[in-house]
């Protein structure tokens, strides 16, 4: 029998795995790939919120040092599954912001020990459309279906079992849960993770679990470009462009809140390819190499819930992490799998509960 069970194999369910299996933890991975994709492979791999001073400090606690996080992740992981170092593209970040708005991204970015500096557009990149705003050197991007894969072969390396399948319940024991496969298997062990995205909310709905989760769509497209041609993440009010070291460059991304489709729109490729050439204006003559889709795990607060399921002896919950899993998730796990074997947090566990205060 398994020491923990993990419900979902996006990027929060996999560091937990990694970090539980780093103490010696045996550990079993409920993945549904096919029916329930997980949101950080369709998403952009930015290493910050979106206009992060706009969070909460709970969302800036697990975030402002994301990327000093994947640094020391990717170091760990190069070369699994083809994972390179310079699948973190340290690109830099410029964001559009004029007057509150810049005053605010600079105090935010004082408060928290972020480089940042005033800078415009196209001092940077001439070939963009010049605007306003505020540059962040060291804030870059991943890539995040490669560094999935790179995480799915360490843990298989460190004897993860891996179980394609969907959980349909979880059946809380005196201590952990049994959880129940669509396929009909039973797995039980003494700690149960539920990591399992937008779909999260039927598994806790059984257990008396009420937080404001909903399903959110994105649509994202791919444009294939020179090495360096976009030099940076561009980040604006409608979108943003998010460049590979290899000169692909994404654009993204639509939001449709309570959608819970994976099918790409003719009218999302629309609005993202207009968003792409308002910045680029290059872009309007070349199409998009790929577009697709990928549902986030949204919620009505703008930070996530982690910790014990109330009422259960051994059951956690990481949900409602909405747009911002990626750049969270090391951070999410380690915390997680602190509560989880019973060792001091590095954060305070109230400021994340799903006890009665949560809404």
């Amino acid at each position: 029998m398994a020491d923990v069970l993990i419900i979902g194999g996006g990027i929060v369910g996999l560091l937990s795995a990694l970090s539980h299996t780093d103490r010696g933890r045996r550990v079993t991975l409920v993945d549904a790939p096919a029916s329930h994709p997980p949101a950080s492979w369709a998403g952009g791999g930015i290493l910050a919120p979106l206009f992060a001073w706009r969070y909460p400090d709970a969302m800036n606690r697990l975030t402002a040092d994301g990327p000093a996080r994947y640094r020391e992740l990717v170091s760990r992981l190069a070369g699994y599954a083809g994972l390179r170092h310079d699948d973190l593209c340290d690109s830099g970040l410029w964001v559009e912001a004029t007057g509150a708005e810049r005053e605010s991204a600079l105090d935010w970015a004082r408060d928290w020990r972020q480089r940042c500096e005033p800078r415009a557009l196209a001092a940077a990149w001439p070939a963009a459309e010049d605007r306003d705003g505020v540059w962040f050197p060291e804030v870059g991007n991943i890539r995040n279906p490669r560094l999935l894969k790179a995480l799915r072969a360490r843990l298989a390396d460190q004897g993860v079992r891996r179980v394609e399948d969907r959980a349909v319940a979880v059946e809380p024991e005196g201590r952990g849960a049994t959880v129940v496969l669509a396929g009909g298997e039973r797995l039980a062990a003494p700690s149960v993770l539920i990591s399992a995205g937008a779909w999260s909310p039927s598994l806790l709905a059984p257990l008396g679990v009420s937080v404001p989760l909903f399903p959110a769509k994105g649509e994202m497209l791919l444009y294939r470009l020179a090495p360096g041609q976009v030099p940076s993440i561009v980040l604006t009010e409608n979108g943003y462009l998010i460049p590979r070291a290899d000169g692909a460059v994404l654009a993204g991304s639509t939001l449709k809140e309570g959608d819970a489709s994976t099918e790409p729109t003719e009218e999302g490729r629309r609005r993202l390819e207009a968003m792409a050439a308002s910045i680029l204006p290059a872009l309007a003559d070349l199409p998009p190499e790929h577009h697709w889709a990928g549902v986030r795990p949204g919620c009505g607060r703008d930070w996530p819930y982690l910790g014990e399921v109330p009422g259960t002896h051994g059951v956690f919950a990481a949900v409602g992490h909405h747009r911002n899993g990626l750049v969270s998730a090391p951070a999410s796990a380690e915390f997680l799998v602190q509560l989880m074997n019973g060792e001091t947090p590095f954060l305070d566990p109230a400021d994340y509960s799903l006890g009665p205060s949560s809404s």
